[in-house]
């Protein structure tokens, strides 16, 4: 069974797809219009390609999977009400114990200059340093 040339890709890392036909004046097309991006930085479109060969993937497949996600994943966030305090559990634990422990390095720094203050003996307590004289 011999494939559709048409279902070739032209370069590699391109979508196959079939060939649109001639519009024809006054009919609507049903395939959706073709893309052109520019701006894409060659190290970004070589790992995009690379992701949906690792995938299986055509890179149109790619598009509309993990693009289409992550896309509507930034658009929900603009929408969304503050997270739940249930939600950020874990993020305020981190916090939580981030500042303890700048507190508690505080405090230990505190007892440490004072235990270096302290006086020698009960009698240094009670009397001061003796200065030899």
């Amino acid at each position: 069974m011999d494939q559709d040339p048409s279902l070739d890709p032209q370069t590699p890392g391109q979508t196959k797809h079939a060939k649109s036909p001639t519009p024809v004046e006054g009919v609507k097309s049903t395939e959706p219009a073709k893309w052109t991006i520019r701006g894409i930085e060659p190290e970004t479109r070589l790992v995009i390609e690379k992701a949906a060969t690792r995938s299986g993937k055509t890179l149109g497949q790619f598009f509309n999977a993990e693009l289409r996600e992550a896309a509507t994943n930034v658009l929900k966030k603009r929408d969304q009400p503050p997270a739940r305090p249930e939600d950020l559990v874990g993020e305020l634990v981190e916090k939580l114990k981030a500042e303890l422990q700048v507190s508690q390095a505080t405090e230990l720094q505190s007892i440490r200059e004072a235990i270096d203050r302290r006086p020698a003996s009960l009698r240094e307590w009670l009397f001061g340093k003796r200065t030899v004289g």
